[in-house]
């Protein structure tokens, strides 16, 4: 099996440009696995600054260019467009990119909390759907595990820090402190819950919620916010202290027209945190004096710079789980080698057995049996040692390639690699 990412971040591209990537949705991964067999495994990570499809292959280049295909059909985008803006990972360096990710530092603030949650979603959507392998689920679980050594082990993340939090110390640092303010969350999703929570750690007051596709009142009453219905939309607009907008849609939920009218007159300029991958706060909007639009690029720019020990801690930490993680695969590459030569060396003992148990008596073909297993034994003993040597040193193919050559065995047909 080949392990496989293709994807961008904002490392890669713009933020604008994952937005038109992540329209492809992260239900892809069902699709890529029933449309091939050729592929093991699928899942996606699509946070507001990554999309990434994780791939477990037993072919490689048809999958990825499949794929690519696939994201360009459900985001309606030119395949050229894709093409360029993906980027393919191939092998060790995918689980040293995911463990990475998974402990925040890859992310737009260095050490920030959300993005395990998040690649933990993607694991247990996988499992719902079906799409998982058992080197994905493997992958996925040592991928959390080393998040969770980094923020114990460093101290990263341990601080609470995201891009909600950094969005609010930007707001608190321009226009003052949010407690006793009232707030506006735009959305309902699971971004959304964490937004309202933090807003109530700042000490804002009545905050309300409204959404797009009607479904403010079920997360109002399990959350403790206040709805708000698009009729009502401009007057919270109108008493809010502070915006936080993250409502998933294609289109902009505050556009100039109503910014206008909800904030003339206002005493206090508007802060908005625009934290949608597609802005909430349409382009025209953004020169009203009344408010001021603090998206995923201020907060990129406004972003805490870690301690450089922390984050060489963090790396080391990442590179030992990813040696882990290698050594523990091959040595799972190594047992399906030796059990296809001992399966082939049990079949010939087996094949020889029958031939001389119709000529002599039971005592005698159970001692020949014994001798025979005792002699394989001593055969495989040597291979088997240096099937797991040559799986730790990288070199397993090797073995397989002699394997092939000597005995005519073909250990990838046998064990499906």
């Amino acid at each position: 099996m080949t392990l496989v990412l293709v994807g961008a971040s904002h490392h890669d591209v713009p933020l604008d440009e994952i937005a038109r990537l992540s329209a492809a949705g992260d239900r892809l991964a069902r699709q890529i696995v029933s449309d091939s067999a050729d592929v093991a495994g699928a899942f996606v990570l699509s946070t507001c600054n990554r999309f990434e499809v994780y791939l477990d292959l037993r072919r490689f280049h048809d999958p990825v260019e499949a794929t690519t295909q696939l994201i360009a059909q459900s985001a309606q985008l030119p395949i050229d467009y894709v093409a360029d803006a993906m980027r393919v990972v191939v092998g060790t360096s995918v689980a040293q990119h995911l463990f990475s990710v998974a402990a925040g530092l890859e992310s737009m603030v260095v050490g920030e909390d959300e993005i395990a949650g998040q690649v933990r979603d993607a694991l247990a959507r996988a499992q719902r759907e079906g799409t998982t392998s058992p080197t994905i689920e493997r992958l996925l679980q040592r991928a959390l595990a080393t998040s969770k050594a980094v923020t114990s082990m460093t101290g990263l993340g341990a601080a609470g820090r995201s891009i909600v939090t950094v969005g609010l110390d930007v707001a608190e640092d321009r226009h003052g402190s949010l407690e006793g303010q009232r707030a506006l969350v735009l959305g309902t999703g699971s971004y959304a819950r964490v937004v309202s929570a933090a807003l109530a750690r700042r000490g804002c007051i009545e905050i309300g919620v409204h959404s797009t596709s009607g479904r403010a009142s079920g997360f109002a009453a399990t959350h403790d916010l206040t709805p708000v219905s698009h009729e009502h939309l401009e007057k919270a607009v109108r008493s809010a202290g502070v915006v936080a907008a993250c409502s998933g849609s294609n289109l902009p939920v505050l556009d100039r027209a109503l910014l206008a009218r909800a904030r003339t007159g206002a005493h206090a300029t508007l802060p908005i945190l625009d934290l949608a991958l597609v802005p909430d706060v349409a382009s025209d909007a953004r020169d009203l004096p009344e408010v001021d639009v603090i998206d995923l690029g201020v907060i990129h720019a406004h972003a805490p710079r870690e301690h450089s020990a922390a984050i060489l801690e963090a790396q080391n930490i990442v590179l030992d789980a990813v040696g882990q993680f290698e050594r523990d695969e091959s040595g799972r590459t190594a047992d399906g080698a030796v059990v296809a030569m001992r399966s082939h060396v049990m079949a010939i003992i087996d094949d020889e057995l029958q031939r001389i148990r119709g000529r002599v008596d039971v005592e005698t073909a159970d001692e020949v049996a014994r001798s025979l297993n005792r002699v394989s034994n001593a055969l495989l003993h040597t291979p088997s040692i240096q099937a797991h040597e040559l799986a730790r040193t990288g070199n397993i193919a090797d073995y397989h390639d002699a394997v092939r050559t000597l005995f005519g065995i073909d250990i990838d047909a046998r064990t499906g690699d």
